[in-house]
């Protein structure tokens, strides 16, 4: 009924990835230098943390009879399904119920960065990072099941105030970076939020998939102008990406772009941001092919304690979960791509050591025309979130988090599903060899 597990699994990784580009909102440096001669600094920076999740709510909804009902929308509760009982103690043929307690890596998983960078000249600076992450949870909650390293980060940059900045490699891409980073910073970037599976592994989703979609690491070439009055452009061309099960051909690298306005002072900070991207998908052996795109918007504004995160985004063949996300939630039996939208607030106020966060956020699908003509009998979902917690930032590299989030997802022809989630755990960052 809802997404599969393969695709939630992939959803809650990508999910993740995100939040890896930065690994502190409190200010502190990020790497720790562990060799240093007059050419070359060898430095590292990593994270462990640790989890525990109980969750409750709505199984899978039911189809009605003849009803088209896509998959991708609410969670997958696949055989932590509780089904209801008669009198008797039959199970009924009505939408049941789950609970789930887990423990597993949050919204950031397991990680280790090691990089080298050296001055080319007083105005160039010259660095190389590669960063590995892994889970803690196994696959399919099987715990002999070897648990493997993802090489998620490798890059080259080139760095200039006067010229800007050049990067070849896999690194955090453009595309919803700012709406994602508003949940790091203001959500979930000590937490768990959404799960994203109940059943398998994976890093957590935060607040993705309620008004905030995933951008992801991607192996591009990508070009940052200096700032300017605040102002920045960065431009990049990335390796395509298909939509397997419909368009599983690309002829076209895929463009991606973003536009930042940063502004401070006194105690007010501001952060905007516009984003874009474009990617056209090919049928195999077939002039046949769909374009997709989407445009991202929002900011995140600083006044002493109190901080806000506002964006959303809207395109075609998005996906809930990140951009250009497989299934027939996103691409129809004919091949047709669909609309999303999606909007969220993130709200924090830090009280010394302690951060208290909350937010909201909301994604849909919108019905296409042909979608909407009686007899259709399609059922496309929206869901939204309202999530809390509470970080205490014990030093600047231990840290312990509570959350909840409460989730609701809708179809279009009436069915509901409804979950909570309350998390906790502890986070240490900063880590050297």
């Amino acid at each position: 009924m809802n997404v599969t597990t393969a695709s939630l699994k992939k959803s809650a990784v990508f999910a993740a990835a995100l939040a890896l580009e930065i690994l502190s909102s409190r200010g502190a440096r990020a790497d720790i230098s562990i060799l240093k001669n007059d050419d070359w600094e060898l430095y590292t920076t990593g994270r462990v943390a640790g989890f525990f999740s109980y969750g409750w709510g709505d199984a899978n909804p039911l189809a009605q009879p003849m009803e088209n009902l896509p998959l991708g929308g609410g969670l997958n509760t696949g055989n932590d399904s509780i089904p209801k009982l008669d009198p008797n103690g039959m199970p009924l043929v009505a939408q049941g119920t789950f609970r789930s307690m887990r423990v597993r890596s949050g919204f950031v998983p397991n990680q280790f960065k090691i990089g080298l960078r050296r001055k080319m000249s007083e105005d160039v600076t010259l660095s190389a990072l590669i960063g590995i992450w892994a889970t803690i949870d196994s696959e399919s909650q099987r715990k002999a099941t070897p648990v493997f390293a993802d090489a998620r980060e490798g890059y080259l940059k080139i760095e200039s105030q006067r010229w800007g900045t050049l990067l070849a490699g896999r690194a955090l891409d453009l595309f919803s970076r700012g709406a994602t980073l508003n949940d790091f910073f203001y959500g979930h970037g000590y937490g768990l939020g959404f799960p994203g599976n109940i059943d398998t592994f994976g890093p957590t989703n935060g607040m993705i998939g309620f008004g905030v979609l995933a951008a992801f690491f991607s192996p591009g070439i990508v070009y940052s102008t200096p700032t300017l009055v605040g102002l920045q452009l960065t431009g990049g061309i990335y390796d395509p990406t298909t939509l397997p099960g419909a368009y599983e051909s690309t002829r076209d690298a895929r463009p991606e772009a973003e536009l930042t306005y940063d502004f401070a002072g006194g105690p007010f900070k501001m952060h905007l941001f516009g984003n874009w991207a474009f990617q056209q998908f090919n049928k195999p052996s077939s002039n046949d092919y769909a374009n997709g795109y989407g445009f991202g918007y929002g900011g995140r504004f600083e006044v002493g304690p109190v901080h806000l995160g506002v964006a959303g985004h809207y395109g075609k063949g998005l996906g809930l979960q990140y951009a250009f996300q497989p299934g027939s939630v996103s691409v129809t039996a004919t091949g047709d791509l669909r609309n999303f939208d999606g909007y969220s607030v993130l709200a924090q106020y830090v009280a010394g050591p302690v951060d208290l966060n909350a937010g909201w956020g909301m994604s849909r699908v919108l019905l296409l025309d042909p979608e909407k003509l009686p007899g259709a009998n399609i059922s496309l979902p929206s869901q939204q979130a309202y999530s809390a917690g509470v970080v205490y930032h014990a030093t600047d590299y231990f840290h312990v988090d509570v959350d909840y989030i409460h989730a609701q997802a809708k179809w279009t022809l009436g069915e509901q599903q409804t979950m909570d989630f309350i998390n906790t755990g502890f986070i240490v960052i900063q880590m050297s060899v």
